[in-house]
């Protein structure tokens, strides 16, 4: 019981560390989309506004922040459990 405990503390862990590493991605795309959308000119920022393209880009910035808010989430849960259940698999009070 206690090994078992210990694997799956393991895996929620390994499970974290992936969903940080996407949270991290995430956040960079998130300042590179941004740095994009400031990049362009005056011409095309009025042309988007006027033509309501600014609304999807919006709408992507809002799923990247989604998405990175998301996995920062799991990757706390996930992290907490994995590592509660790793200790509780080796501490002796569970025999």
């Amino acid at each position: 019981m206690k090994q078992m405990m210990t694997v799956a503390g393991g895996i929620l862990f390994a499970v974290a560390i992936t969903s940080l590493i996407v949270g991290g991605v995430s956040f960079f795309q998130i300042i590179k989309f941004q740095s994009e959308l400031e990049s362009r000119g005056q011409a095309n920022k009025l042309f988007n506004e006027v033509t309501g393209l600014k609304k999807f880009d919006e709408q992507e910035l809002k799923g990247k922040q989604d998405t990175m808010v998301g996995s920062l989430a799991i990757a706390g849960i996930f992290g907490s459990v994995g590592i509660g259940l790793a200790m509780a698999g080796r501490s002796k009070a569970t025999e």
